[in-house]
């Protein structure tokens, strides 16, 4: 295998240097996107690109009824197993945590080979990423990350080493910075939740009453709550408490274990996604239009 550059593989490492090299910048955005950046003080830097193929797959774990700590089922209905999530204490017994940080680390991984080319491209940062997850063959699987670099136009101090990442759209990047907020980094919140398929919930979804199925509710319920906790934790390591997440993805998908003979588990994958801003002094310095940002429109006027 050809050596790396700058921890960009060979082929990025040429991409960039043939970008370098034409003096032409490309970019994915739009004509107003463009305009917008403009008029934030900022050009694009060019497209950029990064790439990670990693064998995930769901290696299980015990059984869904290992814990004991089910409670009563509505109406008095026996015993009904517990749902358990990434971030609780059984969260790798139950298969999940292996499978998440495996996740985690391949779209972390794919978005710092980004990162990578926007530095050398010396960009600020990069707006309108788009982090992408595909199956290629057997548990192979392909995640990208695309976005454009962006650049200020009146750069005082060199360029930083680690640019921000935002799936932003230029356009909402450009009013946040001339609102003197900017991008610090693009999140992921992740998790898992597992609930074994006990007497109560087999039977609530093969009624044909309309019931709530509760079980499944409280599943995808807490699998939503702990994907959002982990994208608060995941921006706790990039500030010390100061700004605001703005989410901009929430996904929900669902699959089945056996174990036990014919006895199942279900599972519940929740995603968040979005971009910590905190105020920033000289985001506003950037714009060249040099106004306020309308953020609220009364009717009443």
């Amino acid at each position: 295998m050809s050596a790396w550059v700058g921890g960009l593989p060979p082929a990025a490492a040429a991409r960039v240097a043939r970008q370098r090299a034409s003096g032409a910048t490309g970019s994915f955005l739009s004509a107003p996107a463009a305009a917008a950046v403009a008029a934030a003080g900022l050009v694009p830097a060019g497209e950029v690109f990064g790439c990670l193929v990693q064998n995930i797959g769901w290696t299980g774990g015990l059984c869904g009824n290992w814990s004991g700590m089910g409670g009563i089922g509505p109406g008095g209905w026996g015993w009904t197993s517990p749902v358990v999530t990434t971030g609780d204490p059984g969260g790798n017994r139950n298969g999940s945590g292996p499978y998440v940080r495996a996740v985690e680390g391949a779209w972390h991984g794919a978005l710092h080979r980004m990162l990578l080319e926007a530095a050398a491209l010396e960009a600020d940062g990069v707006v309108g990423v788009v982090v992408r997850r595909s199956t290629l063959q057997g548990t192979a699987v392909e995640f990208t990350a695309t976005g454009t670099a962006v650049r200020t136009v009146a750069r005082t101090a060199p360029p930083p080493t680690s640019p921000w990442a935002t799936d932003l759209t230029a356009e909402d990047c450009a009013a946040a910075l001339q609102s003197g907020v900017a991008p610090r980094a693009l999140l992921l919140g992740l998790s898992v939740a597992t609930k074994h398929e006990d007497p109560l919930l087999s039977q609530q979804r093969m009624s044909w009453s309309g019931q709530e199925v509760d079980g499944l509710t409280e599943l995808v319920t807490r699998a939503r709550a702990d994907a959002r906790r982990r994208l608060a934790a995941d921006a706790r390591r990039h500030t010390d408490g100061g700004g605001q997440v703005v989410v901009s993805g929430i996904g929900l998908t669902s699959f089945e274990t056996v174990c036990n003979g014919n006895a199942k588990d279900l599972h519940a994958e929740a995603v968040f996604t979005g971009t910590l801003l905190q105020r920033d002094p000289s985001a506003r310095a950037t714009s060249t239009a040099g106004r306020r940002v309308l953020t609220v429109l009364p009717l009443n006027r």
